[in-house]
């Protein structure tokens, strides 16, 4: 009885979402007939954006375009339309191609074609142009754009089939009966998997790759081509790791990239005195070498973390598009990580000074693996100190960490020491469930989630949208508009810092209004509930990331061949033409995954409230403000990139 119940309330929160992800599409579809007609625009080109950035027509229509550039040499890709041009200043006519049927080009005076596909597609940069070539684009929205109306309306019938479900399963009172998340213990499971942890080299052989492509990064920043989607250093950062990182590592591996990353590991070995070996004596901490002092107290927090990461974001346009920059910011991360390693004890920088680190730490909450003791009370009774100090087989935690005490994944750097040095063998790798960790403990923690999603929104403003005049703001080393970057900056740090702070603060005083309860102090939902933008960010990120991967994932291609920019073709790839993958299509993954994101987000805040309310109703009450400002950042992201 109790599962037909279930059943039916799944469907009709599954009809709710249909139901609205119908309706705004039908609304549309009321409008009168409009008759195909004939439209004549003129689009100029010039660093970094399309005059005008839209154009809007109706299915149907005839479009003629002439194109004309302003300072350099452009090209004009329209996605789904299968039209190319190379747009020459000062020239008419230009070059025009179908890519998929035709490899060179020809002379013409206007591009005509049908707008008979429906929806938002981008025209791009097809030439190289400068630093920021890659995020040169404009937008052709051809209505009804009944694409977009669905997924605004199914984000809607998420929201409400969401508290639909979550009243109804507080008001029968049997949701505290839910069983633990499963565990599956991976080193038992997989076989060979517990042998190849606790092996001494594993650490060495996985991080000599990363410090040898580190190196041909450096050089090739250094010396290479200063175009950055002609240099290695630029296209495998900032495209191929990040893509990897955001959406597998992190959801599927928690921190193990901290494992393979370079910048610590000269001086983990200066430490150790030793690229291998077991630690000399019991005595791990007496064995290292340098200062070995202790981070000072009131900064063992990563409030330095967030504003060194601002720091970076603020220049990100100029980091990620110029390779002597990035290979600059690498050096000095990985001269300060060594010598902080000579004079703090472990991996104090990792810890507390890493810009990365931060968000590491934010997202690995959401990752399905953990390391943890295999008997949690066993753990606790045990007054061995292997974990903390080491022994002859493993190395003291080098995050400072108790690993018979581990609950979170967000300071646990996967090195697996404490696996290696556990007396008991109770130390295993779990697999678990997505989002199992849900606590967020201290301020400098919510603040990382509150910059994380203001970032997402912002870069796909910025770096992915059609707006010329934010590409120079933010573009301040080449552009020079310091008044526009000055805005630029309190965007980025206004809205990080104070802004999504300041709603999320409105959202704790009504929720606990909205409850009833008064023994809930705002302060305290403020920071529970700020975990909800841990999934919802992490998602964000990875919508973000796929059309960064799927339209410049040539470059890739192109510098492995030619790492340098310096005229190699070294595996045969360095001439491939630029040709995205698939673009018009990378909405149909974007849609999916933000309506998971919400769906899932709403889903966590549930479970959360029931930590914090006896009453389960009351608890949903305090979680309707958050709801509508995780559906409002959802159906921001949606518009920007389908609206």
């Amino acid at each position: 009885m109790l599962m037909h119940q279930k059943n039916k309330h799944m469907l009709l929160s599954a009809l709710i979402v249909l139901s609205c992800a119908l309706a705004f599409p039908v609304m549309g579809l009321l409008d009168p007939p409009r008759k195909p007609q004939r439209r004549d625009f003129v689009i100029r080109a010039k660093q970094y954006a399309y005059d005008p950035y839209r154009l809007i027509v109706n299915q149907g229509d005839e479009v003629h375009i002439t194109l004309g550039a302003v300072d350099v040499v452009h090209g004009f890709y329209l996605e789904g339309y299968d039209i190319e041009a190379e747009i020459h200043p000062g020239r008419l006519p230009f070059k025009l191609r179908h890519p998929s049927k035709e490899k060179e080009f020809a002379l013409v005076d206007e591009l005509v074609f049908t707008a008979h596909r429906k929806g938002k597609f981008r025209y791009r940069c097809s030439v190289t142009c400068g630093s920021l070539h890659p995020f040169m684009l404009g937008e052709l929205i051809v209505r009804p754009n009944h694409l977009f109306h669905a997924g605004f309306g199914a984000t809607i019938g998420v929201l409400f089939a969401a508290f639909f479900l979550m009243f109804n399963h507080a008001r029968r009172g049997d949701v505290r009966n839910a069983p633990a998340p499963w565990r599956l213990d991976l080193l038992s499971f997989i076989p060979g998997l517990r042998w190849l942890v606790t092996r001494r080299w594993l650490q060495f052989v996985v991080v000599l790759p990363t410090l040898a492509l580190f190196v041909l990064f450096l050089i090739a920043g250094f010396f290479g081509s200063p175009i950055g989607n002609r240099n290695i250093i630029i296209t495998f950062v900032w495209i191929f790791w990040w893509f990897l990182l955001i959406t597998l590592l992190l959801p599927f591996g928690a921190r193990l990239w901290c494992l393979l990353c370079p910048f610590p590991i000269l001086g983990e070995w200066f430490q150790r005195g030793r690229f291998l070996g077991p630690p000399a004596d019991n005595g791990c901490n007496s064995s290292m070498r340098g200062l070995n002092k202790k981070w000072p107290r009131p900064l063992a927090n990563i409030w330095l973390q967030n504003i060194l990461f601002l720091c970076m974001c603020t220049f990100s346009s100029i980091l990620v598009t110029r390779p002597f920059v990035t290979a600059v910011a690498l050096s000095i991360l990985i001269v300060t990580a060594t010598i902080m390693h000579m004079v703090y004890t472990r991996r104090t920088f990792c810890l507390y000074i890493c810009p990365m680190s931060g968000f590491l730490s934010l997202y690995a909450m959401t990752s399905m693996v953990e390391i943890r003791p295999k008997n949690p009370q066993q753990a606790k009774t045990c007054r061995d100190k292997a974990g903390i100090l080491g022994n002859g087989d493993g190395w003291a935690c080098p995050w400072h960490q108790r690993p018979n005490k581990l609950n979170r994944n967000n300071y646990c750097g996967f090195c697996m020491e404490c696996i290696k040095a556990c007396p008991h063998d109770n130390m295993t790798i779990f697999a678990r469930p997505f989002c199992s960790d849900d606590r967020i403990e201290k301020y400098d923690e919510a603040w990382k989630a509150f910059i994380m999603i203001t970032l997402a929104m912002v870069y796909s403003v910025v770096l992915l949208g059609p707006w010329g005049t934010l590409k120079e703001w933010a573009n301040i080393s080449e552009m020079g508009n310091w008044p526009g970057f000055s805005l630029y900056i309190v965007m980025i740090w206004g809205v990080g810092l104070v802004g999504v702070p300041l709603f999320w603060w409105l959202a704790a005083t009504l929720g606990q209004r909205l409850s009833g309860h008064g023994d809930v102090l705002p302060k305290t939902l403020f920071l529970r509930y700020s975990y909800l933008l841990v999934p919802l960010g992490l998602i964000a990120w990875i919508v973000f990331s796929f059309p960064l991967i799927m339209i410049n994932g040539t470059y890739i291609l192109t510098s492995v061949s030619d790492p340098m920019g310096w005229g190699w073709d070294l595996f045969g790839t360095a001439h491939i033409h630029w040709h995205p993958l698939i673009p018009e299509y990378i909405v149909y993954l974007q849609i999916p995954l933000l309506l998971f994101g919400l769906g899932y987000t709403l889903k966590r805040g549930y479970l959360l409230s029931l930590q914090l309310y006896s009453d389960a109703v009351q608890g949903v009450r305090s979680l309707i403000p958050f709801g509508l400002l995780c559906t409002a950042v959802t159906l921001i992201i949606l518009t920007l990139y389908t609206g």
